[in-house]
């Protein structure tokens, strides 16, 4: 077992730590079990294994590229700090985006706050970044319109779409990240699913409309030119 250092944190322990291959073969439970034991490696690998997700669901909690780049930091920092008091009772990453979440909303309350004494009136939420799954019947084909048409729903109906298809929690964890009922969750699950089918129903309207549009103008063309 490694040892501790002064400061209380998890001292590097190079000889109990795996080679690389063997850490990525190991589950997320896994790594933060071996991490609070002082592997650094074990903890690189989360580190490696979710920034790029930690990032997107940070982004879209803030609007903001160098906001989420800082949170990400802060978010690994934290959970370094407080490995040792994570409990394999709970998935890892419910642990870390829960971690991510609570950290992102003292950066926006901070925000707001200096924002209303500077007397700054605030501007729509911006939802440009917002994208994500929806439900299992239409995940397997999804592609990039079907992300567009997401970032027009809300931030939480955004974020529980996000954390239950992209990240596969329960609603329970995601009650927990979102520090919300369950049956909260439940309805914006419900409303952000129908909001997502309701715009892409119109979207189809649309298009059809104007390939019916485009048609016609073809048909009056090939008439002018008697075809």
């Amino acid at each position: 077992m490694g040892k501790k250092e002064a400061s209380g944190q998890p001292a590097a322990v190079e000889q109990s730590c795996d080679p690389r291959g063997v850490l990525r073969a190991l589950s997320a439970e896994e790594l933060a079990l071996r991490s609070q034991q002082g592997c650094q490696e074990s903890f690189a690998e989360l580190v490696e294994r979710y920034g790029a997700r930690l990032y997107q669901f940070l982004h879209n909690k803030t609007d903001n590229v160098h906001d989420a780049e800082d949170l990400v930091q802060d978010t690994f920092i934290k959970a370094y700090r407080n490995i040792r008091r994570y409990r394999d009772s709970w998935k890892f990453s419910t642990w870390l985006f829960t971690i991510a979440a609570r950290l992102a909303s003292s950066h926006n309350r901070s925000l707001y706050h200096q924002q209303t004494v500077a007397d700054v009136e605030s501007g729509p939420a911006n939802t440009s970044c917002r994208v994500g799954p929806v439900d299992a019947t239409i995940q397997q084909e999804m592609q990039e319109g079907l992300w567009t048409v997401a970032r027009s729903l809300s931030r939480n109906q955004y974020e529980a779409l996000w954390l239950r298809y992209a990240e596969d929690m329960s609603i329970k964890e995601i009650a927990k990240v979102m520090r919300k009922t369950q049956v909260s969750i439940k309805v914006l699950l419900y409303r952000a699913r129908m909001n997502l089918a309701e715009r892409l129903r119109n979207m189809a309207a649309e298009d059809e409309k104007a390939d019916r549009a485009l048609r016609n103008e073809k048909l009056s063309i090939m008439k002018m030119e008697g075809a």
